[in-house]
């Protein structure tokens, strides 16, 4: 782009009088995306890794006629990100309009060679970084009045894409962070909303037996034991573990048990060390259970905070997934259930980040079915509403259940024995053509809409509290129509209410 465009007579497509910080502009989508809001007359500042590169861009962008600014900084340092906010919140006086979150990486390796350091690098760069860098930016917009945040995302988190699992579960993790902030941050009139690409022409796409993981899932054991299975559980509590296997004894269940904490990665391994001598080397069932929760706002959520939840819900579920491997290759194949949340596909107020885990969760069963399924390995993923267990029952006598159940069609929180049986089944001989498949079992909570009523209970469904005016969806179509859009195709996109899920 050689020159600004001309704006439409009201206004709506100019970018006149705004900020933007686009993180990683100096190369491919990142500095395409930094001429097309310069060229709509924002006030660009950007970022990279290398002085040179960037000197280089800013020369361009000063002969174009562009207002761009740029300072070095790597993303994947936290402090580096205050620094580079700092430094816009120094430049623009307090304030941001948009935040283009494009810093990322990608890792192709088969998902039993991927590291500690892979797993831990790729998180930061792609998840974390844009996490905390929405975060900073949030207070700017917040004075600003509102603004728009982009992440960019990837359709590898959408589809299994050879190799690439701990990439996809990094995007799948993106996207649902997306719907996680829209809905957390509508009333502040700041939006979010996802770019996922596909294959784009960029120097970076030119280089390149069962075991159950026990929390409170205790009806999953009883399921499996029930159709015959030999399990083998785990629980960080001795006395909790030592009450429930006399419990199963004296039922006739064959289950053993032994205490492992999964946060910790020596700990997960002496965890299948265990279960591989006790199962001769096999295994033919891995249920991923383990996972913790966080409400919180998002602005108030710290490094350790993010660090917790990822490490307890992403990082136990993908090394497990990766320990049991060889296990499950040795045994002719096998069954992987990984557990999910509603919450990975809805945003729920203030879980952003326990959203983007499970979201990441989810790609991650598509990944791994699709790069296992040769192996004769499944793996599929149930996602659950607000299930009674010993967690969840001060939500379920709160106030909060009483809104919950009016946007659930059953009227009423689920079972532990409803969630056990589809696990159940998921494992037997007849869901042997069943793989990659997230299916939640919410009582149609993530499929209603609305019953047509009066319009505050249907405004109550909205992220922004309101009904769309007509230009607000004309502008969308506009746009699709511009030569801009070019490489959109088959996309059907929403407006707020398909991403809404409840406010606890």
């Amino acid at each position: 782009m050689a020159q600004a465009y001309s704006c439409g007579k009201d206004g709506r497509w100019s970018l006149e009088g705004t900020t933007a910080l686009v993180t990683g502009g100096t190369k491919g989508i990142g500095y395409a995306i930094v001429e097309e809001l310069a060229g709509f007359g924002a006030t660009v500042h950007t970022c990279s890794r290398n002085q040179g590169d960037l000197n280089k861009c800013l020369l361009e962008w000063e002969a174009k006629g562009f207002r761009v600014t740029g300072s070095v900084y790597d993303l994947v340092s936290r402090p580096q990100r205050e620094e580079l906010m700092n430094t816009v919140s120094r430049q623009f006086h307090g304030k941001l309009n948009i935040l283009i979150n494009n810093v990322g990486t990608m890792l192709a390796k088969p998902t039993p060679e991927v590291t500690a350091q892979d797993f831990a690098f790729i998180m930061t760069t792609n998840v974390e970084s844009t996490y905390h860098m929405s975060q900073l930016a949030y207070p700017l917009m917040k004075e600003s009045g509102g603004g728009s945040i982009v992440l960019l995302s990837s359709i590898s988190g959408m589809l299994g894409i050879g190799s690439t699992s701990i990439y996809g579960a990094s995007k799948g993790a993106v996207n649902q962070l997306t719907r996680s902030l829209a809905c957390e941050w509508a009333r502040d009139n700041i939006r979010t909303n996802c770019v996922a690409p596909g294959v784009i022409r960029t120097p970076l796409t030119e280089e390149v037996s069962a075991l159950i993981c026990l929390k409170c899932w205790y009806a999953i054991v009883e399921e499996l034991a029930g159709f015959g299975a030999t399990v083998h559980t785990c629980s960080r509590n001795q006395g909790e573990l030592n009450k429930c296997l006399l419990e199963w004894e004296a039922k006739g269940f064959r289950v053993t048990g032994s205490v492992y904490d999964l946060v910790s990665r020596p700990q997960r391994e002496e965890l299948m060390n265990t279960v591989s001598r006790q199962f001769h080397g096999k295994l033919n069932i891995l249920i991923n259970n383990v996972g913790t929760m966080l409400a919180k706002p998002t602005p108030e959520v710290t490094a350790q905070d993010f660090a917790f939840i990822m490490t307890t819900n992403v990082e136990s579920t993908y090394h497990m997934s990766q320990l049991a491997y060889p296990l499950m290759k040795e045994s002719g194949g096998g069954s992987i259930v990984l557990l999910s949340s509603i919450s990975g596909m809805l945003g729920i107020g203030s879980t952003s980040i326990y959203g983007a885990s499970k979201g990441a969760v989810n790609q991650l069963t598509r990944s791994l079915a699709c790069e296992w399924a040769r192996d004769n390995i499944r793996t599929n993923c149930v996602a659950p509403g607000v299930i009674r267990t010993p967690l969840t029952e001060e939500v379920i006598k709160s106030k909060a259940m009483e809104t919950i159940n009016l946007r659930t069609p059953f009227g009423r929180p689920g079972e532990s024995e409803e969630i056990s049986s589809l696990v159940a089944y998921l494992c037997l001989p007849a869901a042997s053509y069943i793989t990659g498949q997230i299916i939640y079992v919410d009582g149609g909570m993530t499929v209603y809409g609305f019953n047509p009523g009066p319009l505050e209970i249907t405004n109550s469904r909205m992220p922004l509290g309101r009904y769309a005016q007509p230009e607000e969806i004309s502008s969308m179509v506009a746009f699709l129509c511009l030569p801009a859009a070019s490489y959109i195709t088959g996309q059907t996109i929403y407006e707020g209410m398909s991403v809404y899920g409840i406010d606890l």
